[in-house]
């Protein structure tokens, strides 16, 4: 019999305990493929929305770290458009409303016209107009969530708008998000002439160190504001950062209880078949190939479990794409990335945890195993 199948071999002689073993690992790479890609997913979704518009700088309240910064008032972007630099400024209101009888869904109020619009597709209909009228535009995945078209009537908190567009983003969180005039936007969350972001583009042909001019006039002039790349204001954002920061706690957590059962599992095992590791022993065997032999166990289960928390985790993505709560907001698409380096840590996992079991194993004494049953 050949290394390998006697390893098969001793993981299948105890199926019920294996398999177990098997499913806490799998429970824990899943945990981990799942949580991680929606942290991931939900990072990426912020910032394609913020690179979308091709901005080179976003303007806001320095002082809050909120995944919406506080609101202030829409008077500076005129401030704004006069600094040498700058080619153009937008204001803009983002906020989460309620929709119908959907989960709260992103709504963007842009300035009409603006530079903001540009990088968005028009599917059919027409944009919002800055006027008295309540119409918005719906990206295309939010049209599906919704079930309207154009011409429809969407309520949206206690307002009714009425659709006169559907458009399609780079952004996937811009598809499955509403979009209005900035007016329109502020009436309906009672916001006056607030806006909680400026959108800045520099004028062509800016010299290399304009953007840090730019930076540093806007918090000279302006006290209490900065101006930030989208990169920047993503590691400021507190949702994100907190999001990683429980990923990676319950991804440890699944994987510590991953480990204590495979650990337990293979020691259990060692400690019953003492009379058999003796026999090998007394055949010639070296105690490294004995310990070999049982960490080699102890991966299998691993990686066993490994492959199945990788295909169970794809799984609850998938089915998160289709969740009110998700769709359309967060990406839910592991990279390969994750999936090998949840592979890997499995069996890495797997590793580690053998190397007790294997030297208990490596230490049963020859006579007294040979007599042991």
């Amino acid at each position: 019999m050949s290394f390998l199948a006697l390893i098969v071999q001793n993981v299948c002689r105890r199926p019920g305990r294996s398999f177990l073993t098997a499913i806490g690992v799998a429970i824990g790479v899943a945990a981990v493929v799942t949580l991680i890609s929606l942290s991931s997913g939900f990072e990426r979704s912020w910032g394609a929305a913020y690179d979308a518009s091709a901005a080179d700088l976003l303007v806001g309240k320095s002082t809050t770290r909120r995944p919406l910064p506080a609101p202030f008032s829409e008077s500076m972007v005129a401030e704004l458009r006069k600094l040498p630099e700058v080619g153009d400024a937008a204001g803009t209101f983002t906020d989460l409303l309620s929709i119908e009888d959907s989960p709260a869904m992103l709504v963007f109020g842009w300035e009409p016209k603006s530079f903001l619009w540009d990088h968005l597709t028009l599917l059919e209909g027409r944009w919002p107009a800055d006027n008295d009228e309540r119409t918005i535009a719906l990206g295309s995945v939010a049209a599906n969530m919704l079930a309207k078209a154009v011409g429809d009537t969407v309520q949206i908190e206690d307002q009714r708008f009425r659709v006169c567009g559907r458009f399609t983003s780079p952004s996937f969180s811009e598809n499955g998000s509403v979009l209005m005039a900035l007016h329109q936007m502020q009436a309906a969350t009672a916001h006056g002439d607030y806006i909680n972001f400026v959108t800045l583009r520099l004028k062509p042909g800016a010299a290399p160190n304009a953007l840090d001019r730019v930076r540093a006039e806007v918090r000279d002039r302006f006290t209490g504001f900065s101006a930030e790349t989208a990169g920047d204001l993503l590691h400021r954002n507190v949702a994100i950062q907190a999001s990683k920061a429980m990923s990676l706690a319950t991804s440890l957590v699944a994987f510590v209880i991953g480990g204590i059962g495979i650990t337990n599992t293979v020691l259990m095992s060692v400690l019953e078949r003492r009379h058999e590791i003796a026999i090998l022993l007394a055949l010639g065997w070296r105690r490294a190939r004995v310990m070999k032999m049982i960490v080699s166990e102890s991966t299998l289960l691993s990686v066993v479990g490994g492959v199945a928390g990788v295909a169970l985790g794809v799984l609850t993505l998938r089915g998160l794409q289709w969740s009110s709560w998700f769709r359309g907001k967060i990406e839910t698409d592991p990279s390969l990335w994750l999936l090998g380096s949840a592979l890997l840590l499995s069996l890495c996992l797997g590793a580690l945890c053998g190397l007790y079991p294997a030297w208990r194993g490596a230490q049963v004494p020859v006579i007294e195993g040979l007599y042991h049953e």
